[in-house]
């Protein structure tokens, strides 16, 4: 392979779309007509390969023994078509919708995670994350590619990736990572806007006149894209450039884009697949489980679109041979070739085949008519819907696969709303764009046209200018193509900027109100320009993390960077955080063991790869440094949020924050907690004389009143704040060797340590905190005789297991489980422990979320077995913890199989609630309706729990959880940690 070459001679765009990935490229002096589509090599057998213009986007992962041909590299998965036809047959190994979990907060989306709902016991299953599955498509393209053009390898050519336009800064980020490990370095841009780009290649500059013609001089372009996994909204308005006299060049701008809406032709896959299920099961009322519903979906996948016809829809291709609609068009990529679609059929099988490799016997298999098909997604995803229609909102959002879709499935609602708040003064767009493989059923893009064509009144305006979108397939990799082009100067660009507009939240003002935020990028800020929050200068930490809370607005009002604006709950989106750790640099700095502060100011950029760079720098000094802020991408601190409103309105910080700015400015407590000053110097100095260098005048009882001395100087324990309990652990565990003076001591440490970093996430410094301490569980206790000690010791773990990850847990279940396995397990015990308070132990380990969902299951039937001879309430309480179908600060990824949890309910059904306390909320955690059917229990066993609960006269909240999806109240969450939690952090639902 030759070297590649400095310059790229190619612009390549890649769509790397829910369900399929396009590839289309052009030499970078070649005109817009020219554009090609790169026939995609791909196993459409075992053994057989092809090169199609379609690559499904789908991995799956072969049984044993079946090992299919791998010419690509791609195992241990398959990709492309043969795993689209594989994963209809096997269920339970394909993984789909990895675009749409690049954009899910409640799941780490660096784990393997999916195939999601794969069984516990599937040791041997190969698994991957979100980022991963996306960078091996990615792979394979560049592979292929690369075997294709030796000369012009992928790596060395401009390759545009496009996005939902309404991909968030996160969600972007990590496509951008998934380029890069699969050795791209890619430029990002928003779908709409290359569907656009391909509208304006095809139509040229009489088109663009045309257009313009029959608008007036003047057109507001609504682009619709609904996906596989994704609706996309976007208005680009197209006028004359200044003078607007004939002959001016043509000015396209991106106007607005659209909230992200997971919604689209998986929603309505899988609404078919609930009406069929009944037909399958024989109205006997049971479900298929999570696997087979899975193929019962991609079943109506392709029912759906032989019905609706003109070929491939959102889906893929049908199934049982050829490429979609647009595969066969030649590798100039021009639309369709004219020739009428065959009629699609009035009726269509969808079967499920059986488990294991027997494809014939056991298969269930029901019919779809064209008729039922057309309601549902016409009436169902298309109703009329006026131009003051809002979308109905909800407390949570529907859960199909672990995806959170939208609750609202009425995509012409939310057109109606995108359309209502960056075009208020319009009764409706002049003209409409659509695009994405729905859109090939004439009735389902005539039904759009005419809901909006009706916003005109019964009088109505000019007709609305439907556009032509030919091949819907394959328009986006082509515009993306065609945006390169506009960039070299050959072609019309759109003009835009920044969708949205950034701000970082600061503190709640003392006497209450909207919490105040400061813009840092104005909503439509050029790539490359470079904007400070002017005036706005903060005191930061060096040497500790900082994290920052931001937010995103596409509120058509102008901030400028620096403005001070309150945080509307409908205006704003909370974004994961952003942090940094500041290095002190020079000793001088941080002399006499005070912690130097740095003054900077915080400056954003949209970079030329569409993502966001944001970073403080520091004012003041003649060689200013910069510090970049960098998303918290992975799941530490999940769950934990400031005081966020109704619905996830921004009413405080993202995910994982909690408070203000810097780490020193955490939420305003309540009235009268606050502590600081000279009071948190004098508890300072009481621990320091405790802990700190020996110090011959400290009395035994003063170790042992120390909590007593705390709270005498900063009031009660359940008062102090997070600041104030992290400045505490900060004095503390610099001073963990001297927990080793004596038993006093050692117990009190641990006692102190766990209280004040609890639950072990929610503050900027917690991970380096933890990491800290973490070491010295390994080391246990200095005095283990003490019963009181190993008590303090199991309760400190217990309290920060939020912030302890994976490969930690596991080493505390490796050292506790040989003393709380039944004896018949015959675990060996490590040599010198003998550890006491063993239900202390218990209930750490029942806390322990990220320890792998088989052996939690394992430790479940460890107590339940208990719970035969034994009536204590606390091991119905481990088990609600560790069978919870919400998990408190984990990734779901981690929930124990429904199957476990029934189990457990089974017996708990048995007991009489009477005697336990903790049945019902045991119960209630056990059976909470999520509906993700990848974890909810069976509606016979949810059944069962909700009469119990209302027979023992159970809270309606706790009915209302298991009967339907309902967000989990920050009450639920904090009773998971057993005690109330530091002022100032709350925890709110996923």
């Amino acid at each position: 392979m030759s070297a590649p070459a400095k310059t790229p001679s190619l612009i390549v765009g890649i769509d790397l779309g829910t369900t399929h990935t396009v590839v289309a490229w052009a030499e970078r002096d070649a005109a817009p007509g020219e554009i090609r589509v790169f026939p995609i090599p791909q196993l459409v057998t075992a053994t057989e390969v092809e090169a199609r213009p379609l690559l499904p986007s789908l991995l799956y992962a072969p049984l044993p023994g079946e090992a299919p041909a791998d010419p690509f590299g791609d195992a241990p998965f398959a990709i492309g078509e043969h795993a689209r036809r594989r994963g209809g047959e096997v269920p339970g190994r394909l993984i789909a919708s990895a675009k749409s979990w690049l954009c899910h907060p409640a799941v780490d989306r660096t784990a393997p995670v999916l195939p999601w709902g794969a069984a516990e016991d599937a040791a041997s299953l190969p698994r991957a994350s979100p980022l991963d599955a996306s960078a091996r498509i990615l792979a394979h393209v560049r592979r292929t590619w690369d075997d294709a053009f030796p000369d012009r390898p992928l790596a060395a050519q401009e390759v545009v990736l496009t996005v939902p336009a309404s991909f968030d800064q996160v969600a972007r980020e990590l496509t951008v990572e998934a380029a890069r490990r699969a050795g791209l370095s890619a430029r990002l841009l928003e779908e709409p806007q290359a569907a656009f780009y391909d509208f304006m290649r095809l139509a040229g500059a009489e088109g663009l006149d045309a257009l313009l013609a029959r608008s007036g001089g003047d057109a507001t372009v609504l682009v619709c894209d609904v996906g596989g996994g994704t609706t996309d909204l976007s208005l680009i308005r197209v006028a004359r450039g200044a003078g607007a006299a004939e002959g001016r060049p043509v000015e396209v701008s991106r106007v607005a884009v659209g909230h992200h809406l997971l919604l689209g032709g998986d929603n309505m896959d899988l609404a078919l697949a609930h009406l069929c299920e009944p037909r399958l099961v024989g109205g006997t009322g049971e479900k298929l489980d999570p696997a087979r519903f899975g193929q019962l979906v991609l079943a109506c996948r392709a029912a759906k679109e032989r019905l609706l016809g003109g070929g491939a829809a959102s889906g893929g291709a049908p199934a049982g041979g050829g490429a979609a609609a647009g595969g066969n068009a030649p590798a100039g990529g021009g639309a369709s070739s004219g020739g009428a679609a065959p009629a699609p059929p009035d009726e269509a099988p969808v079967t499920v085949l059986s488990h294991g490799a027997r494809l014939v016997g056991g298969a269930l298999t029901t019919r779809l008519r064209r008729e039922e098909v057309e309601a549902i997604v016409l009436d169902g995803f298309f109703p009329e819907a006026p131009r003051d229609a809002r979308p109905q909102r909800g407390r949570s959002g529907l859960v199909a696969f672990g995806l959170p879709y939208e609750r609202d499935v009425a995509i012409t609602r939310h057109v109606a709303w995108f359309f209502a708040r960056h075009a208020p003064e319009a009764r409706g767009p002049t003209a409409l764009l659509l695009n994405g493989g729905v859109f090939r059923a004439r009735r389902v893009a005539e039904r759009l046209a005419q809901v909006i064509e009706r916003w005109g009144g019964p009088c109505g305006g000019p007709r609305l200018d439907v556009l032509p979108h030919a091949d819907p397939d394959l328009a986006v990799a082509r515009g993306a193509v065609a945006y390169g082009l506009a960039l070299a100067g050959r072609g019309v660009r759109i003009e835009g900027g920044a969708a949205r507009g950034y701000y970082v939240g600061l503190e709640p003002p003392a006497g209450g109100g909207p919490r105040p935020a400061v813009c840092v990028v104005p909503r439509g800020a050029k790539e490359g320009s470079v904007h400070a929050a002017a005036g706005r200068t903060f005191a930061l930490v060096v040497g500790r993390p900082v994290r920052f809370d931001l937010f995103a607005s596409d509120d058509a009002r102008a901030d400028r960077a620096g403005d001070l604006v309150p945080l509307e709950d409908d205006r704003f989106e909370a974004l994961p955080p952003v942090a940094v750790a500041f290095d002190a640099g020079d000793a001088a700095r941080a002399a006499a063991g005070k912690q130097a502060e740095v003054r900077v100011q915080i400056e954003g950029e949209l970079t030329a790869i569409g993502t966001l760079d944001l970073a403080c720098v520091e004012v003041g000094v003649p060689a200013p440094r910069r510090f970049r802020l960098a998303f918290q991408l992975r799941e530490d601190g999940r769950g934990a949020r400031a005081a966020a409103g109704e619905g996830g309105a921004p009413g405080g910080p993202p995910e994982g924050a909690q408070g203000g700015l810097p780490e020193r400015a955490q939420a305003r407590p309540p009235a009268g907690a606050a502590q600081g000053g000279r009071r948190l110097d004098e508890a300072r100095e009481a621990i320091e004389r405790v802990f700190g260098k020996g110090r011959p005048d400290v009395a035994p009882r003063e170790v042992k009143n120390l909590v007593r001395e705390l709270e005498r100087v900063l009031g009660e324990r359940a008062t102090w704040t997070t600041e104030t309990a992290r400045a505490l652990f900060d004095t503390l565990a610099p001073s963990a060797r001297s927990r080793r003076r004596s038993a006093d001591h050692e117990r009190l440490f641990w006692s102190l340590a766990g209280y004040c970093l609890r639950p072990g996430f929610g503050d900027a410094g917690d991970p380096a905190r933890v990491a800290a301490v973490a070491p010295l569980f390994a080391e246990r206790l200095a005095f283990p005789q003490e019963a009181r000690s190993w008590q303090q010791f199991w309760i400190a773990w217990r309290r920060i297991a939020g912030g302890l990850d994976e490969p930690l847990q596991v080493a505390i279940r490796d050292l506790a489980d040989p003393f709380l396995a039944p004896a018949e397990q015959r675990l060996k015990k490590p040599k010198g422990v003998k550890p006491e308070a063993l239900d202390d132990l218990l209930e750490l380990c029942a806390s322990l979320e990220r320890v792998p969902a088989g052996r939690r299951s394992e430790l479940g039937a460890w107590i339940l077995e208990r719970t035969w001879t034994d009536r204590d309430a606390r091991l119905w309480a481990a088990i609600g913890r560790i069978g919870a179908r919400v998990p408190a600060y984990a990734s779901v990824h981690h929930v124990v199989s429904p199957a476990a949890a029934e189990r457990w309910l089974d017996h708990l059904l048995r007991e009489k609630w009477q005697e336990l306390p903790s049945a019902a909320p045991a119960a209630v955690q056990l059976a909470r309706r999520t509906g993700d059917r990848a974890r909810d229990v069976s509606d016979r066993i949810r059944g069962e729990v909700e009469r119990r609960l209302v027979k023992a006269g159970a809270p309606e909240a706790w009915v209302r959880a298991v009967r339907e999806v309902v967000a989990v109240e920050e009450a639920e969450r904090a009773a998971f940690f057993g005690e109330g939690l530091p002022v100032g952090l709350r925890l709110v639902g996923e």
